[in-house]
């Protein structure tokens, strides 16, 4: 009897410890949840409760270029009241953007802000939206005719005169091939207005160079390496410059052209900046890259929903600055990296 009073006292202390333990964590995550939505974390946010929350769809969060302006958003927000939320990043599973658009309109944010590019399907859940209530705001590829609230990015033209201006630089003799890498999928439209301003760049000169346009699928490390490598590797066609829109497409071309040893025989103008490509510059790899301030693209969304959350009215478009980085100003820049 008494063993069986034994066991039972050690049954209840077992359950009241596990009981206890589940409290704790359940308290603890609610502390932390509080202090996550406090506006006083470590991104400079300031203290007081959120009064909007905006979910950020659409940027890849391995890429340099979506860590800095999810980042420099998230401090921007904090200081005016708004949690910016890189939203699918913590799931375990990989969703489209389509799908994460879809999620944050059925989780009724207050905003939404979409890195993208311009699909019927992203039309259509941009108008959704809208009839629900919810701001969008554009990221770097416009839906004009969608109804989204604005657009924060370059002008696509200027840049791609920017880039037809270095392709010009680099071609050394008429006869030359150039293939722009686009970073989008067979369905997805590409980023004509870029591709617009490079050939007719070059056409206004009378050298004989073909510019072409090459997809390079998924935002992904390894389907880009793997495109590059191909077409880098193909003798018969492989061009002599190569443009690429993205991050990770200028750091797949920057590492194919140096393993296969084909640096002086392939020229590269880059996008952004990493320390990769700051490198590639230095060592001559690549000829330059065209920067497009993250940063500040962050803060513009943030305060294009802001506007518009409190006063139901913000800017069409919020222009974002564009840099030209080579070999005379790399120096500044890998300073600048290394914090001296």
């Amino acid at each position: 009897m008494k063993r069986f009073m034994d066991d039972n006292r050690l049954m209840y202390i077992v359950m009241a410890a596990t009981v206890l333990l589940v409290l704790s964590i359940m308290i603890g995550f609610s502390v932390s949840l509080d202090q996550d939505k406090s506006g006083s974390d470590e991104a400079g946010g300031e203290e007081g409760s959120y009064s909007y929350h905006v979910a950020m769809v659409g940027g890849d969060p391995s890429d340099v270029f979506w860590e800095s302006l999810y980042e420099e958003a998230r401090t921007a927000g904090a200081k005016v009241g708004i949690y910016a939320e890189d939203f699918g990043a913590a799931l375990n599973e990989d969703y489209s953007t389509s799908e994460l658009v879809r999620m944050a309109i059925d989780s009724r944010v207050d905003g939404i802000v979409i890195e993208t590019d311009a699909t019927e399907d992203i039309e259509s859940l941009i108008s959704q939206a809208e009839q629900a209530g919810i701001p969008v705001v554009t990221l770097m590829e416009d839906v004009p005719d969608s109804g989204r609230i604005s657009y924060v990015g370059a002008n696509d033209y200027t840049l791609g005169e920017m880039y037809g201006q270095e392709v010009l630089k680099a071609v050394e003799k008429d006869g030359a091939s150039v293939d722009v890498l686009v970073p989008v999928n067979e369905e997805e439209s590409s980023p004509s207005f870029i591709y617009t301003g490079i050939s007719e760049t070059v056409a206004q000169t009378s050298r004989d160079i073909s510019v072409s346009t090459v997809r390079t699928g998924e935002d992904r490390e390894f389907v880009s390496e793997e495109r590059v490598r191909g077409i880098l590797l193909d003798e018969e066609n492989r061009p002599d410059v190569l443009v690429c829109l993205n991050v990770v497409d200028t750091i797949s071309a920057y590492q194919c052209v140096r393993d296969y040893n084909l640096v002086g025989k392939v020229k590269i103008i880059g996008y952004y900046s990493s320390p990769e490509i700051l490198e590639g510059i230095q060592k001559g790899v690549i000829q330059s890259t065209i920067m497009v301030n993250a940063q500040e693209a962050g803060r513009l969304c943030m305060e294009a929903m802001e506007e518009y959350l409190s006063q139901r009215y913000t800017s069409e478009y919020f222009p974002v600055s564009v840099e030209l980085i080579n070999e005379k100003n790399v120096e500044d820049y890998i300073q600048e990296e290394s914090g001296e």
